[in-house]
């Protein structure tokens, strides 16, 4: 498993490489996400694992172009005594840009994501890391704010915590 992390994490590191000759085009952005979390773990050390749904909160910091967008995301999620607390950094694809109107453009996005997260319920207090994908639309409403909507799933490497699903609504302001 830390092998497909660490090979995740490359690929990324890669990734940003090969990209950071368009760093000067990018426009960074700051933003808020609220999801409908899914949250499964082994909260009773049984053989079939506890699901939590909900709604986590988070706040995201990033950088996007016409073709990549990268975003650091710190989310929380707290249902009934369970919370998961995420830092991981996302690295998306646009494809297929459309411009609908002069300044309303919609841009579906996959990706990958990466990180860090700690998982606490009854007694349990587990940290690990995080990896896993992502795909959705980004609506640019203004010049200056977007609307993304989408579905992002991670695996865990904690025993605790076999996986976390989230739709996603999120507004990023770039300046």
């Amino acid at each position: 498993m830390f092998k497909k992390m660490g090979m995740a994490i490359v690929c990324l590191l890669l990734t940003n490489v090969v990209e950071a000759k368009n760093m000067s085009e990018s426009q960074p952005f700051i933003g808020v996400e609220v999801t409908m979390a899914e949250v499964q773990g082994d909260a009773v050390r049984r053989q079939d694992a506890d699901t939590s749904e909900g709604v986590g909160y988070g706040v995201r910091l990033g950088a996007q172009n016409e073709q990549w967008r990268t975003m650091f995301t710190f989310n929380y999620f707290d249902d009934e005594g369970r919370n998961v607390e995420k830092l991981f950094l996302s690295l998306d694809y646009f494809f297929l840009k459309s411009d609908m109107t002069e300044n309303f453009a919609v841009q579906p996005y996959i990706g990958v994501n990466v990180g860090y997260m700690n998982y606490e319920v009854a007694g349990i207090d587990e940290s690990g890391m995080l990896y896993g994908g992502q795909g959705g639309v980004l609506l640019n409403l203004l010049e200056s704010l977007d609307f993304d909507i989408g579905y992002r799933y991670s695996l865990s490497s904690a025993n605790a915590l076999n996986h976390t699903g989230d739709v996603v609504f999120g507004f990023n302001y770039l300046y």
